[in-house]
């Protein structure tokens, strides 16, 4: 029981405010406005009336670009300020050193050049998210894995079907950029889907798993995101006391960003309103 009390104490109010919070996230109704903007200034005016207004100064595109991620910066520091330092050390992995490491995956350069130092970064920091997960206890442990498993499902399928079926490689040349980590794909799995030729084949095998199927890439890109959002959304269920419900908060604000900033770049490069829609749709 004093487990239990002490929770409450140190997750209550962190908790109560992350629900507060992902109902004000920005919903169908915003993107769809959004869409049909002819400028930046649109855009500017929707997040003017959102939560993002104290963050966005003006309508140019830096100062938009710049005003979410201080928003989501803010966000970061007070949601993680009640946790622990091995609780914090999974956050930190995730929202901080996982973006390092896709930059310098970046530098890298070629896929041919860069395998094998794709895969040891890959493996060493996966050796990072194991351990870190080792020091949370078991409910939130068995929340956190499904959230990080399937965000990491959807990497390897983005990198199977853009490798197999665009780039055209063989399988033995795409398993080395897989991601030795999921939660309903493991490396078994993923190497049979490597071993598939075309998206409808891809689709076949996946969609028992991820509830839906598809027939060309965007929908494809739409359907793993689903896929990864329902893992997200399923935290909110049950014991409410828990640091999973604020991995999950800042998770789809991350990804709120990103689509923001997706609406941001279409409509300053003036490209066409079904391709910022698909960029929308696809994160």
């Amino acid at each position: 029981m004093g487990a239990l009390l002490s929770k409450a104490v140190r997750f209550g109010y962190i908790n109560a405010k992350c629900r507060a919070l992902k109902s004000t996230m920005l919903g169908d109704a915003f993107f769809e406005k959004a869409l049909r903007a002819r400028s930046l200034g649109d855009i500017h005016a929707l997040l003017k009336r959102s939560a993002y207004a104290p963050y966005v100064k003006s309508a140019e595109k830096e100062a938009m670009e710049a005003g979410v991620a201080e928003a989501f910066s803010v966000l970061y520091r007070r949601s993680t300020s009640p946790l622990k330092a091995e609780e914090r050390r999974v956050f930190d992995l995730f929202f901080i050193e996982r973006e390092r490491l896709a930059e310098r995956k970046l530098a890298l350069g070629s896929l041919e050049k860069g395998s094998v130092d794709y895969k040891s970064a890959d493996l060493a920091f996966i050796e990072k998210i194991k351990s870190a997960l080792r020091t949370v206890e078991k409910g939130p442990n068995r929340d956190l894995k499904r959230i990080l498993g399937s965000y990491f499902d959807l990497l390897n399928l983005y990198t199977i079907v853009r490798l197999r079926t665009i780039y055209r490689l063989e399988p033995e040349e795409i398993i080395p950029f897989l991601i030795p980590y999921g939660f309903r794909f493991d490396m078994k799995k993923l190497a049979s889907l490597a071993n598939l030729a075309t998206l409808s084949d891809i689709s076949e095998a996946v969609s028992d798993t991820i509830r839906r199927p598809f027939s060309g890439y965007q929908e494809f890109r739409q359907a793993v995101a689903a896929y990864h959002a329902a893992q997200l959304q399923s935290v909110w269920y049950g014991y409410p006391f828990k640091i999973s419900v604020i991995f999950s908060l800042l998770r789809m604000k991350e990804l709120e960003l990103k689509r923001i900033r997706a609406l941001v770049e279409g409509i300053h490069y003036r490209l066409p309103a079904e391709e910022i829609e698909k960029m929308v749709k696809g994160v």
